[in-house]
């Protein structure tokens, strides 16, 4: 491997691992774009890019997350039986979305960036639209499984579909219908992504390569790979968390959604320059 591609994927890394503590998404929304990126540039068959490129994102999710998710745990920003009820209801979708779409040829670069793109830009809109409830009140929380059950199927299917945690979808959902203030739904989304990317890496890990990746592979995840993203990711989950309970909500929904807007423009108009 160049020097180059190693810096780059540490420095990654630690950027991802970050994001990772600092708004919940899990870090999936940048080790997806890098690593579909870079199997791209060294060679990867264009029939295994994709799953490999989610796969792949989804193992440095589940590193990353296991690290912001007990620093958030540990300042009591977590609630288990979120993380929890999201994170099963998730499992089926995760399993189908896999097994029936991603890993299929017609699934390719072009409908990964569209479904990346779509996913990241509906939500960066929401985030920064503001505070679902009325100003000056503050968020009640109450458990609701019908939430939880849409919260998990709907994160675990752009899970599987885009190699991300699903935080994403989780952060906004976990604040705006549960009531969850905004600080405590990112930790509660950290926690649900353990889950979910657990999920997602066995049934990946699960599913034969259409053609030989040229590297050694677990099913469609590149473990070597994965580590230098999420070995520093880990490291660095938990200055994201410690800058997150330092900032102010509506910093934290504008960085979420300035980032996320940023990612979504670029994959949408590479993915339109191919189609048209």
């Amino acid at each position: 491997m160049q020097l180059t591609y190693l810096l780059l994927l540490l420095g990654i890394g630690l950027l991802g691992g970050f994001l990772a503590g600092l708004v919940g998404v899990g870090g999936g929304i940048v080790f997806a774009p890098v690593l579909f990126f870079y199997f791209q540039a060294i060679g990867v068959p264009a029939s295994v890019v994709t799953p490999l490129t989610l796969g792949t994102s989804l193992f440095c999710t589940l590193l990353a997350s296991l690290s912001s998710a007990w620093f958030q745990y540990r300042r009591q920003a977590v609630v288990p039986a979120v993380a929890l009820g999201a994170g099963l209801f998730s499992a089926l979708a995760i399993t189908l979305t896999t097994r029936y779409v991603t890993t299929q040829p017609w699934y390719n670069g072009t409908a990964f960036r569209l479904v990346f793109g779509l996913v990241l830009l509906s939500v960066a809109l929401r985030m920064l639209r503001g505070e679902a409830h009325n100003p000056g009140t503050t968020p009640t929380f109450r458990l609701r499984w019908p939430v939880l059950a849409g919260a998990g199927t709907v994160a675990g299917a752009v899970a599987a579909a885009a190699g991300v945690g699903g935080g994403i979808i989780l952060v906004p959902l976990y604040h705006r219908l549960l009531g969850l203030p905004m600080h405590r739904a990112v930790g509660t989304s950290s926690a649900t992504i353990v889950l979910i990317s657990l999920v997602g890496i066995l049934s990946y890990a699960l599913s034969s390569p259409a053609a030989s990746p040229g590297m050694p592979t677990l099913g469609h995840v590149d473990v070597l790979h994965g580590l230098l993203l999420a070995v520093p990711a880990t490291i660095s989950a938990r200055f994201g968390v410690q800058t997150a309970h330092r900032l102010r909500t509506v910093w934290l929904r504008r960085i979420f959604a300035v980032l996320a807007l940023f990612i979504a423009g670029r994959l949408l108009l590479q993915a339109l320059s191919q189609i048209w």
